[in-house]
């Protein structure tokens, strides 16, 4: 999602072979316990709150242009106070392809977040789920393996589950009788060595969890985010991590506040940076499994966070404006297909463990496009979606 302000309140609420640490908090004299710890106001999920990768339309879709670049498109849809120029990854479905499958390389990149309250190890299992780790299960989940889907009736086809997002959001060209029966937005994962993050006393803050070791963690988004884009996003160039690969960082029962902890907690971002390589898009989401974020759990973040970070890489897309909708409490302009749904999942089981990847709104829908694009002339993947956004004021 992008960090246009989008507040949801949703419910009650190794080593990399590179030594990587952060700036480490103040050193204690042996023996002394650390200060009392800030509390965190739980019971409020945010997606891409205090972050911009401040990327313009025009770079992005210099971007997309460049040979460097993953596979994306770059095109211009009429609507309301338009027309809009947007970049999306993969191939663009409207125009006739001999193969319309695009692969795209993902780095997922494991955060161990070390404060002087407790480590935080997605790579660990823990009471939270004796049965696999929080990364085990993200590799083992829908995000990255393929399965047949079948919506209000319609086999969408095999894929994993974005992907199958994808087909159902443009099903006009991508059904068995479109121009481009079989387009898809395949995710490669390679999952490399977790980093680890101390990050110092000021800049986190925690709440209780009913497992783990107790506390969910918090980190201020600014430094966590300055942080990645200034040290270890460039440090994972090694570990072949570029702009033609999208780095996802997992969490594991640790989120972020924006500046105070009256401001928390943000489950999942995307964003991009410039670099001398191009433009750097990445993904940051938290796998919480400790039950303060009860509609938010598992996968949800990620999926919502993946989806959006599809369809809008750059977080540059703009699109007529829309609001007031679901979580979304404010007016915002943006092809953030996770956020007006920011909440609202389905269940999807792979071996004997059920996840939630979350429901994500069509392009139709931010478009106004009638009739939609989408499979049985929905505005969104599960149907909650029936009517176009309307003018938000």
């Amino acid at each position: 999602m992008s960090s246009r302000g989008m507040r949801a309140l949703i419910g009650v609420a190794s080593a990399l072979g590179i030594g990587l640490i952060t700036a480490l908090p103040t050193a204690l004299p042996a023996g002394a316990a650390p200060a009392p710890h800030r509390a965190l106001r739980l019971g409020h999920a945010l997606y891409d709150v205090g972050v911009h990768s401040h990327v313009t339309p025009a770079q992005a879709a210099g971007a997309a242009r460049a040979a460097t670049s993953f596979k994306q498109y770059t095109a211009t849809v009429n609507a309301p106070f338009g027309p809009y120029t947007y970049t999306i990854a993969g191939k663009n479905p409207a125009i006739k392809h001999s193969n319309p499958v695009s692969t795209i390389q993902t780095v997922l990149v494991p955060l161990i977040i070390k404060t002087p309250f407790g480590t935080w190890n997605p790579d660990k299992k823990d009471s939270c789920d004796s049965g696999a780790s929080a990364t085990t299960r993200t590799v083992q989940s829908p995000i990255f393996v393929s399965q047949p889907w079948t919506w209000g009736g319609t086999s969408i086809g095999t894929g994993q589950v974005t992907d199958a997002f994808q087909r159902a959001e443009f099903w006009k060209y991508a059904k068995p009788s479109g121009i481009n029966a079989g387009f898809a937005v395949n995710l490669k994962v390679r999952k490399i060595a977790p980093v680890t993050i101390n990050v110092p006393e000021a800049d986190q803050a925690n709440g209780g969890d009913s497992c783990g070791n107790g506390l969910e963690e918090g980190i201020e988004i600014s430094w966590l985010d300055g942080y990645l884009q200034s040290t270890v996003i460039p440090s994972l160039a090694s570990k072949g991590v570029s702009p033609a690969t999208v780095p996802i960082f997992l969490t594991h029962n640790v989120i972020e506040y924006v500046g105070t902890v009256t401001d928390c907690c943000v489950v999942g971002y995307h964003s991009a940076l410039s670099t001398s390589s191009g433009i750097q898009t990445y993904v940051v989401a938290d796998y919480d499994n400790g039950g303060n974020f009860p509609v938010s759990p598992d996968i949800s973040p990620l999926s919502n966070e993946i989806a959006e970070w599809q369809n809008d890489p750059y977080d540059s897309n703009q699109t007529p404006s829309w609001g007031n909708i679901g979580p979304v409490t404010n007016c915002t302009a943006g092809l953030e297909v996770g956020d007006p749904l920011a909440g609202t999942n389905f269940t999807d089981t792979v071996g004997s463990f059920t996840y939630h990847p979350q429901e994500l709104a069509f392009f139709s829908w931010f478009y106004r496009q009638s009739p939609s694009l989408g499979v049985h002339g929905w505005y969104s993947d599960q149907g909650t979606f029936r009517t176009p956004s309307t003018d938000c004021n």
